[in-house]
């Protein structure tokens, strides 16, 4: 598997720094706030303070620090932490009091297909067991939809997948109406990915949105089934090769496991394996940083010990 470090991409910002992202979290009442270089803000007010998280913004300079704390401080936020794009200078966060801390909002790790090859070099990029596992589930008479911009109904059927799999996996889901927000939101630029057994019984769902050239794996769901079928390996693949036509240039698959962040992703192994099959980029992002604008919460991190 090829690493960021190996492999120079061009990915012209992360969808958390959209504004159709800002627009989805200002529907759960987060306030966004935006710098004159375009790094969205999310402030979150809550009784016991304003939280601030800043996610993925491309190569933040020291005259955006200075711009962030101005407006957070404007705000009175009690902290501020951002979550750093893979190829950040980390040493400005030091000389600005910003310190470590291993409580991510966002995945700390993923794995980045790269759409730009051809669909022969990316077959050839897959493990002997997915390609085939791939050519298994097609014999077996699966089927795949990709839908763009999908309806109600769609979503409907897809969500009611995804509940079934959190209580399995026991992760929170979201409910429902933030999906329909942000396909409101997103619209030709949010997907569906569904696949089916030759009777057109739904077996997974993969949920995306794509924002410039990359598009993110938002939710995943599968059936008792499809997790002893193989028709997850052909839902996958059938969705790299839609998202290369609709033009994007990399799939983010949305988090691995990361020894760094072990209590985090402890529960990760499983669809960590999965993924890697798939032959695409690993990237491990930077320890988030935090600053607290707060004395009290700047003495409470000690005392629990969230920046180390």
């Amino acid at each position: 598997m090829e690493t960021a470090q190996a492999h120079k991409m061009n990915r012209q910002q992360d969808i958390r720094q959209s504004d159709g992202w800002g627009k989805y979290l200002e529907t759960l009442g987060w306030k966004i706030r935006k710098t004159s270089s375009g790094i969205l803000i999310d402030i979150r007010p809550t009784f016991l303070g304003n939280f601030v998280k800043i996610q993925r913004p491309r190569k933040i300079t020291e005259q955006d620090l200075e711009e962030i704390e101005k407006i957070c401080r404007k705000e009175k936020c009690a902290y501020i932490k951002i979550e750093l794009d893979y190829d950040q200078d980390e040493s400005i966060f030091d000389s600005a009091g910003y310190k470590k801390t291993f409580s991510p909002n966002a995945v700390p790790s993923s794995i980045f297909i790269d759409l730009t090859k051809s669909e022969d070099d990316l077959w050839a990029s897959l493990s002997r067991s997915a390609r085939y596992s791939i050519k298994r589930a097609i014999r077996e008479g699966y089927k795949v939809d990709n839908i763009r911009n999908p309806g109600l109904e769609n979503l409907r059927e897809s969500y009611d997948v995804f509940v079934k799999t959190a209580k399995f996996k026991h992760f929170y889901l979201p409910p429902f109406s933030q999906y329909s927000d942000r396909v409101r939101i997103y619209g030709d630029k949010s997907y569906l990915s569904v696949v089916r057994n030759a009777g057109g019984e739904i077996q997974s769902s993969k949920f995306c949105l794509g924002h410039k050239n990359m598009v993110l794996f938002v939710t995943g769901g599968s059936t008792h089934q499809a997790r002893e079928n193989k028709s997850g390996y052909l839902l996958m693949w059938e969705a790299i090769k839609f998202f290369k036509m609709e033009g994007y240039e990399y799939f983010d698959l949305e988090g691995r496991a990361d020894e760094r962040f072990s209590s985090f992703t402890k529960d990760w192994k499983g669809f960590t394996d999965f993924k890697e099959k798939f032959g695409g980029i690993c990237v491990d992002f930077p320890i988030p940083r935090i600053k607290y604008l707060s004395k009290v919460y700047k003495v409470m991190s000690k005392i629990i010990r969230t920046d180390l």
